[in-house]
């Protein structure tokens, strides 16, 4: 890129560091608050918790539910 064009650089060559720009109307606190992951993370966290503390119960509730299946001629 040639002095001049397209883009603002320093004399050394490097780009100037400038602030993000917001668009006006953005929602910048909505748009945060949907893309924070602190929320899927707890409740992967908390459903993680929950197997671990059911986990022999789901198994056999599975295996149950799929022997019926299987059982009841749907396969």
């Amino acid at each position: 890129m040639r002095p001049g064009e397209f883009g603002h650089r320093t004399e050394s060559g490097r780009p100037v560091s400038r602030p993000p720009s917001r668009a006006r109307g953005s929602g910048g606190g909505v748009r945060t608050l949907l893309t924070d992951p602190t929320l899927p993370v707890a409740v992967l966290g908390t459903a993680a918790i929950a197997t671990a503390l059911y986990g022999p119960m789901l198994t056999w509730a599975i295996t149950g539910g799929l022997a019926g299946y299987s059982l009841s001629g749907s396969v």
